[in-house]
């Protein structure tokens, strides 16, 4: 059996198209969207962006105090940079939860003005991210 043969055999087995029904890619034009994006944590009350939401995901993070990994919802935007996109994610737990409560509603591509209102105290004495969220209205 061929080496050629073998690899369209073990890509066809794994759900993967026959490498010949592939497209040529040298003449593909590249996306203005970069899909790594950033994890973003706002450092100064008043920090604003427009952005057009994505949906929900998870990501594994380490515990600072613990050393454990455990999983962290995020909520994931996409943002406009000059002629680009980029995807940013953010996993506060307020500005999580105030999409998901409107999650059954909510689109990809809804956009929406987030701005960072700084560190507040909870009832429990603790410090937490508060937010405003504002839908944009597109004219």
């Amino acid at each position: 059996m061929s080496k050629n043969t073998e690899t369209q055999i073990a890509s066809a087995s794994a759900g993967f198209p026959a490498l010949n029904s592939l497209p040529d890619l040298s003449q593909a034009e590249v996306s203005p969207t970069e899909l790594l994006g950033e994890y973003w944590s706002p450092e100064n009350p008043g920090e604003t962006k427009r952005v057009f939401f994505v949906g929900f995901d998870t990501q594994s993070v380490i515990e600072q105090d613990s050393g454990e990994s455990r999983e962290l919802n995020i909520v994931k935007f996409l943002e406009k940079q000059g002629n680009d996109y980029r995807t940013i994610r953010n996993g506060s737990s307020r500005l999580y939860g105030a999409f998901e409560q409107f999650a059954r509603d909510l689109k990809p591509g809804a956009p929406f003005q987030i701005t960072y209102l700084g560190k507040k105290k909870t009832s429990s004495g603790k410090f937490a991210d508060s937010w405003s969220v504002k839908p944009l209205i597109l004219k």
